[in-house]
């Protein structure tokens, strides 16, 4: 019998400290104490050569303490046994088989006629793989007890199988039937043998046989996968079915005749018969399981939902399961639920950037917008997600600010400026979104110069430019304004956008009303159902005193835009010139209502003229 060197060695050595000779003051150590001293101190492990010395000695002290016992007589020998027998069952109820073989190795020498302690030894053996010495030892067993021992039996012909010994072991087996005919193992064995050579029949007779003996689904479960084997799907499929009356909670039946409907295709059947079986035994795991991952895999999200939760009930430790669990929860908008599930995930793995950003974006739901942005704030710099959780913070602090712009403002700033150099990508939208703050502020001095620190970015477009020239006009830096929207245009002549804006520009300013008349119209035959467009032709007849003219096209432009602050304001202003106050308190309100900014709301209140004095409806406030 070969013996692990590493952790059985230090156990032997203290379980026979007993049994050694004394130690004199000034003797070297004996190998296995000097194994012991090693591992006492944490020192590395000693070579194969100590180790083997160590057993050597083990051995001979143990030979002689067997020898001295048996020596001094019957009293004397059941103190060893007792003893030794004391030790080597610890050992084994400890799963240290190695130490335990070892012990009952000598026992078998102490006691050699005695049945349980060689069986016990040679189930030690298989515990260690050495499975030649013990099928050795339970051979001999087998026969003195006359096969009435079916576990010893059973045994025997297990280790037979795992020798590739078929012939033995199926002799084993069809012994063990003799004396025990309805035994289970025995015959499942047997009949799987047969099986496995095409011996059908054979097979089929042996189960039915056992069945009549001993009703037990097993047997049926066994026959129909022999005739699945045969490629006979029907008779197996009966066979499932009795197995399942005979024993309800016979999962394997239920899992063989649900995978057998799913290989013909008939998921819906697999699935009638995997939540049929699951009303009699709603823990079982297997068939749980596998009707949560079927569910799974032909997105029946709403239905898996009680069946997913259940599964992860039994194992919490499946954390792919939470994940799904906690998108099903997201997804059924049971938040609350959600965010726990992805707490625990978040327990198990505390650096999780998925399941952080999960937590932000679901506490971004429940409008806890302070949580959103501590659990975004974890993700590392290292993570793909960090730009995304960056923008999310910024929009969350974003609507903060709206809401206590004392509290939130400076910390608004600070990560739009921090994130921006961080991350190359949000580099342009985080300066969009600060110049969007500062016009927010009147600042539009601060708003300019956030967008010219990225004119020069690749991610910088046309779009970004209009925006630019319009924060020049709103700080009446018209020729900074024009300037860009000239370069558009000497890139592309026709751009109808380009043209309008400036054409717009020229009208507001009255610096050349004749030239933004043509440019205008120029726009409006290049992008005839441009509702931005319109209004500005619209808005070009108000002010030269065309008021008829201008409602039209200005209705034209609402009609195209209906959510655009300006084109609304222009329709509420001409309803009030012509008097038409119900009209243009309407639209006063409208424009109100899709204000984003307060320097929007701040002109919309200015430019109410005869209007100040009624009274707008609440609604109307910019949240």
């Amino acid at each position: 019998m070969k013996l692990n060197k590493t952790a059985p060695v230090l156990l032997l050595s203290l379980i026979l400290v007993g049994c050694a000779t004394g130690h004199r003051e000034g003797q070297q150590n004996s190998p296995e104490e000097k194994i012991s001293s090693a591992s006492s101190n944490g020192e590395k492990e000693l070579s194969d050569e100590e180790v083997a010395k160590a057993f050597d000695n083990l051995d001979k002290r143990m030979e002689e303490m067997v020898a001295s016992a048996k020596k001094e007589g019957p009293e004397a020998v059941k103190f060893v046994t007792d003893d030794l027998f004391f030790k080597a069952n610890d050992a084994s109820m400890r799963g240290d088989s190695h130490t335990a073989a070892y012990i009952f190795k000598h026992l078998v020498a102490l006691q050699p006629k005695d049945f349980y302690i060689r069986k016990k030894y040679a189930v030690e053996l298989i515990r260690i793989g050495s499975l030649e010495e013990s099928k050795e030892i339970l051979e001999p067993l087998l026969v003195e007890s006359d096969y009435k021992d079916e576990t010893l039996g059973l045994i025997l012909g297990g280790v037979q199988t795992a020798l590739e010994e078929k012939e033995e072991a199926r002799e084993t087996y069809s012994k063990v039937m003799v004396k025990h005919p309805g035994n289970e193992e025995a015959c499942i064995f047997l009949a799987k043998s047969y099986g496995m050579e095409a011996k059908y029949k054979k097979s089929h007779h042996l189960l039915d046989k056992c069945f009549k003996k001993n009703k037990r689904a097993s047997f049926l479960y066994y026959n129909g996968k022999v005739f699945l084997k045969e490629g006979k799907i029907s008779l197996a499929q009966k066979k499932f079915k009795h197995a399942l009356k005979v024993d309800p909670t016979y999962y394997q039946a239920a899992m063989a005749m649900g995978l057998t409907k799913e290989d013909k295709g008939d998921t819906k059947g697999a699935i009638k018969v995997y939540k049929n079986f699951l009303e009699a035994s709603p823990q079982s795991f297997p068939v749980l399981s596998r009707l949560v991952q079927l569910m799974f895999s032909k997105e029946m999200f709403a239905e898996v939902l009680p069946y997913a939760e259940r599964l992860s009930s039994l194992d919490a430790s499946d954390l792919n399961l939470k994940v799904r669990l906690g998108i099903l929860y997201t997804d059924a908008k049971s938040f609350d639920k959600a965010i726990g599930v992805f707490k625990e995930i978040l327990a198990a793995v505390p650096s999780s950037d998925k399941v952080l950003y999960y937590l932000g974006t679901l506490y971004q739901e429940v409008e806890k917008p302070e949580m959103a942005m501590d659990y975004f704030g974890q993700i590392p710099e290292t993570s793909n997600l960090y730009a995304d959780s960056s923008l999310q913070m910024a929009k969350i602090m974003q609507i903060l600010v709206e809401l206590d712009h004392n509290k939130w403002s400076k910390n608004y700033v600070s990560h739009l400026e921090e994130r921006g150099q961080k991350v190359e990508a949000l580099k342009v939208e985080f300066q969009v979104m600060m110049a969007t703050y500062y016009e927010s502020q009147y600042q539009y001095g601060d708003a300019i110069a956030s967008l010219e620190k990225v004119r020069e970015v690749n991610d910088y477009t046309e779009n970004h430019d209009y925006y630019l020239a319009s924060l020049y006009e709103k700080n009446k830096d018209y020729i900074s304004s024009r300037k860009i929207i000239k370069a558009i245009l000497n890139d592309d002549p026709n751009n109808a956008d380009a043209l309008n804006f400036l054409g717009y520009s020229l009208l507001e300013s009255g610096d050349d009303i004749d030239e933004a008349y043509r440019l205008i119209t120029k726009a409006v035959s290049l992008k005839p159902e441009d509702g931005y467009i319109r209004d500005s032709l619209g808005w070009f007849y108000y002010k030269t005193g065309k008021i008829e003219k201008a409602l039209v096209e200005i209705q034209k432009a609402f009609d195209l835009v209906k959510t655009d602050v300006v084109i609304t304001k222009h329709l509420a202003i001409i309803y009030r010139d012509l008097e038409k106050f119900d009209m243009a308190k309407k639209y006063f309100v409208e424009a109100l209502r899709n204000c984003k900014l307060e320097s929007e709301r701040k002109d919309i209140l200015d430019s109410l003229g005869p209007l100040k004095d009624l009274r707008l409806p609440a609604s109307s406030v910019v949240d």
